[in-house]
């Protein structure tokens, strides 16, 4: 038998016991349920009143001697149904809460939030929670770093992922580099809704704008990020990059 899903349904692991055995024995009394359960004997009519309850089980008495019996499994379709029932209204009561909730919880919210991200697996979090927030026409803006591009092909796998799925989804990128740049920036350029510009000189960290945050990142010598979700900072670092942007050559 499937214990699992049984229990996934809401019965517990002794429940399933009893009930298991009253479908192997038919009517029976408490002593072979006990036997064939091997559940505790201290525990028994707790469980037998919980399956009742649930509609599972019946009992009578004949001759002084109290039976129990288990009730016909498709029962349990019933008792799912119900559940699911249960489980509506819950969720429907929940969408009522949550304006409450979430006006409690944003009392509590510090204007400024600031993350830390670092290894490939952190910082890829960090640039996929950004892909996912940035809807199709809206952009990001970049003022890139270094003036040598990597040569780690971990590296490049990295970005050639996230600016392929960035391209796809149809967010644009503005992206500022250094001259030095320019040639590995070219095959950056092959993604769709790339534009880039470029300046004389390089940053040594990667600056990323979009919406009310921002993200510092550095790939080496290991790749860690800062993202810093504020609405002030981040429009100082967009009107840092619009200033730039004017004066970078195409």
């Amino acid at each position: 038998m499937n214990i699992e899903l049984l229990e996934e349904i809401g019965l517990t692991k002794s429940e399933i016991k009893v009930y298991q055995a009253l479908l192997e024995l038919g009517n029976s009394s408490i002593g072979p349920i006990v036997s064939k359960s091997k559940v505790a004997s201290s525990k028994i009519y707790e469980l037998l009143d919980k399956l009742i309850e649930k509609g599972l089980v019946t009992n009578y008495k004949e001759a002084n001697t109290k039976y129990f019996k288990a009730v016909n499994p498709n029962r349990l379709m019933d008792y799912l149904q119900t559940k699911k029932e249960e489980l509506g209204k819950k969720e429907e009561e929940l969408k009522k809460l949550m304006p409450q909730l979430q006006q409690m919880f944003s009392e509590h919210l510090e204007e400024t939030e600031v993350e830390v991200f670092k290894g490939y697996k952190g910082v890829r979090t960090a640039f996929q929670e950004m892909i996912n927030t940035l809807s199709k026409g809206e952009e990001f803006l970049v003022i890139g770093g270094g003036d040598k591009p990597s040569t780690n092909n971990k590296t490049k796998i990295f970005f050639e992922n996230i600016h392929r799925r960035r391209s796809e989804k149809g967010i644009i990128q503005r992206i500022i580099f250094s001259e030095a740049r320019r040639k590995s920036l070219k095959e950056m350029s092959l993604f769709p809704h790339t534009k880039p510009r470029y300046l004389p000189y390089g940053t040594p960290t990667t600056i990323n704008i979009y919406q009310n945050t921002t993200i510092l990142l550095t790939m080496s010598p290991t790749p860690a990020a800062i993202r810093i979700k504020d609405k002030n900072i981040t429009e100082s670092y967009r009107i840092y990059f619009e200033k730039m942007w004017e004066t970078a050559k195409e």
